[in-house]
């Protein structure tokens, strides 16, 4: 009945964490369309949607409430932080929306997490639960920010052919920008009007800076930037025709493979956080379904391998759920924000430097020169001493965390043993509620023994059977009597060894060094995600070029400060290449080479160093036009194989929490405890007969 009664609170609690789900889907899409902000504005006047009127400014008082709470105003602040597309001097619609958000999803995950809490008591449930509304709370998010970003991404294109058609009738790039962000969509407005008063500024060059750096995508940037060059020294006209056209044609196609991309990469990799998320909801159902057909599963369940068993599984959604979010946000890069990092804050404290300095390696050291390369390649905004910072957190955190959990799982086997009924030695089958009674009425008998035995220093059967005739006078057979006294004597030697043992000490060791190592596996993997983009950067590198070679006055540090606002891999060795390149042109571009040894890479930047000596840029780069439609037929193929390889690692690592759950929780502890219960039952067939 209790096994019956759980399962449907499960299942009512998931149909409705799903239901919560979708509602906030929707309104999250119908909250924030293109007219979204023009209705707010509307609100605001007298005498229209006064409780719609009142309920936004109970939201923005709430908003300033929770800014006075340490904890709250981190939180709101992380989640504004992730919502910048909507900021460009618009504050009130950007605290509604994060407000709004925030209490949608505190919302879905309270309403998944009532019902749940009411009827499950169990740590190590609770403890899953907690994992799961962590993972929730960030699909939400993700969801939210990805949808974000694809809208503006979409509005970008149909912005990007506003301009060509005002371009053609006005010949003015402001003009024709002005005009596009008129009709644009408010997102797009928003950029489109920043842009047109960027182009229009007395201090152009500083507002065009200030822009591109807040600029939420390379496209804006780019758009803005090109934009800035045309109106400062004009347009071109070739035999291909307008040079801007030209230019404003190659940047739209890129970003059309940017959606498709995004769009076909998004396909197959939807759901896939969810089923990583799946086993944490069908744990405590599987272990009742177990231990009500299989009694000896309750027993593996409740004891030390049991409870590591599910700390390993809580362990791999994690992971898996670290991981998904590596795949599928590697186009986003950090941008630096004004507060100060904890890494930093923790490695101003005199012990935590002094063990930085005694665990990292020595400056200009190989393995120091390995670690910054390996930041550098994953364009962290961590510093060496801040990476070594957070390898010692994560190892001291993994270290006690493992410790504490077999100093609990001790905890834990000590109750067992002395509130666990005994059962009798059968194989199959539950023991009947006389049989349930009798046995936790031995087990009671038990505890009183031991509590009397544990101050006798020798201990032996004799003693235990004299205070067993004295707990139960009306038993007087010796062989019931040597049993219990044997049983109980079984259970002092198990508490007498509740202890932390070598090994497990051991294995805290471990954990520790795995924690301490997390942090360099983790950017490996984002190192290795990243490779896999290398030569669709180096193609999207290309497009740069050939869009810039044909404006006059286009140098090749020009063409550098270009390429590194649209890198993301190569990004750090341009920056290094631009810091020293007024040092001499050859030295900074042959350091580039050394930089970033990709092969495609170096032969661009080779051809970029003919077009520092001699050679002018189209020259140089005349093979881009010559070689364009076998490009772009390359770049298809390119990209099916590198949408391929993602979704494959996103396959492996979505269905490994569910494999883990099937096999590791399920399958392999039956066979194990199947045939453990399978040799008693031999044994005891062999002393029948």
């Amino acid at each position: 009945m209790r096994l019956e009664w759980l399962s449907l609170l499960l299942g009512a609690a998931t149909v409705l964490f799903l239901a919560m789900v979708a509602a906030f889907q929707w309104v999250s899409r119908h909250g924030s369309d293109a007219e979204a902000v023009r209705r707010y504005e509307a609100l605001r006047k007298p005498g229209k949607a006064r409780k719609k009127q009142a309920m936004y400014s109970v939201l923005q008082q709430l908003y300033r409430l929770c800014e006075r709470v340490p904890i709250l105003r981190a939180y709101l602040h992380q989640l504004r932080k992730r919502m910048t597309i909507l900021q460009l001097g618009d504050e009130w619609k950007l605290r509604l929306e994060t407000m709004r958000t925030a209490l949608l999803i505190w919302g879905v995950l309270l309403a998944a997490a009532v019902p749940l809490a009411i009827g499950v008591r169990d740590p190590a449930t609770l403890g899953m639960m907690g994992i799961g509304f962590w993972v929730g709370h960030g699909i939400f998010s993700d969801n939210l920010v990805h949808r974000l970003e694809t809208r503006l991404l979409r509005q970008l294109r149909h912005f990007f052919s506003d301009v060509r058609h005002h371009y053609h009738r006005h010949g003015m790039v402001e003009e024709a920008i002005y005009e596009a962000a008129d009709g644009a969509p408010y997102e797009m407005a928003l950029h489109g009007h920043e842009i047109y008063e960027v182009l229009t500024a007395s201090d152009a060059e500083q507002r065009l800076a200030q822009y591109i750096e807040s600029a939420p995508n390379r496209y804006l940037q780019g758009l803005a930037g090109l934009s800035h060059l045309v109106k400062e020294y004009g347009d071109k006209r070739t035999a291909a025709g307008s040079v801007y056209l030209k230019a404003l044609g190659k940047l739209a196609t890129e970003l059309n493979l940017e959606l498709l991309r995004r769009e076909r990469l998004g396909f197959l990799l939807q759901g896939l956080t969810a089923i990583a998320l799946l086993p944490l909801l069908f744990t405590r159902p599987i272990e009742a379904w177990a231990s009500h057909y299989f009694p000896a599963m309750d027993a593996f369940y409740a004891s030390t391998t049991g409870w590591i068993v599910k700390i390993g599984l809580m362990a791999v959604v994690w992971l898996s759920y670290v991981l998904l979010r590596n795949i599928q946000e590697l186009d986003a890069s950090p941008k630096p924000t004004g507060r100060k990092r904890w890494e930093k804050r923790v490695y101003e404290w005199p012990w935590m430097r002094w063990l930085v300095h005694r665990f990292g390696p020595a400056p200009g050291s190989r393995e120091a020169d390995r670690m910054v390369k390996l930041l550098k390649d994953t364009a962290s905004p961590l510093r060496l001493e801040w990476l070594y910072v957070q390898r010692i957190v994560a190892g001291g955190m993994a270290f006690l965390a493992v410790l504490g959990m077999f100093m609990a799982l001790h905890a834990a086997s000590r109750h067992q043993i002395l509130y666990a009924p005994v059962k009798p030695g059968i194989l199959f089958g539950q023991l009947s509620p006389e049989e349930e009674a009798k046995a936790r009425e031995a087990a009671a008998i038990d505890r009183r023994i031991i509590d009397r035995v544990k101050e006798v220093k020798h201990r032996t059967e004799e003693t235990v059977m004299a205070l067993l005739r004295s707990e139960l006078p009306t038993t007087n057979q010796d062989d019931q009597l040597r049993a219990a006294a044997r049983r109980i004597m079984g259970k002092l030697a198990k508490l007498d060894n509740q202890y932390v043992m070598w090994w497990e000490a051991l294995l805290a060791a471990l954990a520790g060094w795995g924690g301490y190592a997390m942090p360099v596996g983790v950017r490996m993997f984002q190192r290795r995600m990243r490779q896999m983009e290398m030569k669709h950067e180096v193609d999207q590198l290309h497009a740069v070029i050939a869009m810039l070679a044909d404006l006059d006055r286009m140098s090749v540090e020009h063409l550098l400060i270009w390429m590194e606002q649209f890198a993301r891999v190569f990004k750090e060795p341009l920056q290094t290449c631009l810091l020293h390149f007024e040092q001499g042109a050859d030295q900074a571009l042959a350091q580039l080479k050394e930089d970033a040894p990709f092969v495609p890479f170096v032969r661009t930047v080779e051809k970029l160093e003919l077009a520092a000596q001699s050679l002018p840029i189209r020259e140089a780069f005349d093979d881009l036009e010559s070689e364009q439609a076998y490009a772009q037929e390359q770049r298809k193929q390119e990209y099916e194989q590198l949408i391929e390889q993602k979704a494959g690692w996103g396959k492996w690592i979505g269905f490994a929490p569910m494999m883990a759950l099937i096999f590791g929780y399920l399958v392999i502890p039956l066979v194990i405890v199947s045939l453990h219960q399978m040799s008693v039952y031999y044994e005891q067939l062999q002393r029948i007969q």
